[in-house]
């Protein structure tokens, strides 16, 4: 697969004035010839691949029960960006990883497999206040009290639990307390941010991070359509100004998701 890279520019304006000057302009996404959008009625429930029904694997058999359960629908990553989260990781290889946002565990699930199958010591380092999951819009279910020991609990039933580390509490707080410790164990080579969706919740994520990611790692953010996912403003506004919030210099790949187009992007540190 061939993905054009693009360096951001200060601020989407700047990057769409540059253009101008050159006689060309990006399109709005509402009129790209292709841009994945829901048709019909709106699902309520994941749908996990036939092909990955593997019995004889532990992990994968722990996420397909997940992925059954009514309260892991829509805020847990699709199985279909669940396995390019997996498959990004086996071919990038970081040694630490920061999750912030894992709410139930499936992502923790896809990035701690793909770890565990290096086998090269890497680690994730989750961030979240795992706090209770209330009911939602297409979630009937919630989840009051005891979040931490059921997520252990899953993680432990799938054999991960010993290369994830948990941090509970505000997530860019507890990051920049650990960023020492995070510092010794090598640096961040990969973080994932799907926590608080705000535009300051984001932010504080993002430049909690940076200080200790390398030149060369990668920061994903889930939920960069706005218009598709609920009006979550954040990942959209740090995209889109990554190289006036950050210290570093950074280039982008925007990625669709299936089956629900909420989105997903990678920023490269390159300076």
């Amino acid at each position: 697969m061939f993905m054009k890279w693009k360096t951001m520019t200060s601020t989407a304006s700047a990057l769409s004035a540059s253009a101008s000057r050159a006689g060309r302009a990006p399109l709005p996404r509402e009129r790209l010839q292709h841009f994945p959008r829901l048709t019909g009625e709106h699902p309520t429930s994941w749908t996990f691949p036939d092909y990955l029904d593997n019995p004889n694997s532990r992990w994968l058999q722990c996420l397909k029960e997940m992925y059954s359960m009514p309260i892991t629908f829509p805020a847990s990553l699709a199985p279909e960006a669940g396995l390019l989260l997996h498959a990004f990781i086996r071919n990038f290889r970081p040694r630490v990883v920061v999750e912030v946002g894992s709410f139930l565990s499936v992502s923790t699930h896809w990035i701690a497999s793909a770890l565990q199958a290096n086998g090269d010591g890497g680690v994730v380092h989750c961030f979240d206040d795992f706090g209770p999951i209330h009911k939602g819009p297409w979630r009937d279910a919630e989840m009051l009290s005891g979040r931490l020991d059921w997520v252990k609990d899953r993680l432990s039933r799938a054999g991960l639990l010993d290369l994830v580390r948990f941090h509970p509490g505000d997530s860019s707080t507890n990051i920049r307390a650990s960023q020492n410790e995070l510092a010794r164990a090598g640096r961040v080579q990969f973080a994932y941010i799907d926590g608080d969706h705000t535009v300051p919740g984001v932010t504080a994520d993002f430049q909690a991070v940076e200080p200790i990611l390398d030149t060369g790692g990668y920061i994903m953010l889930h939920d960069t359509f706005p218009e598709q996912c609920g009006d979550h403003l954040g990942p959209r506004h740090v995209l889109d100004h990554i190289n006036s919030l950050g210290k570093g210099l950074y280039e982008s790949c925007e990625l669709y998701s299936s089956p629900l187009n909420y989105g997903l992007a990678l920023l490269r540190r390159i300076g």
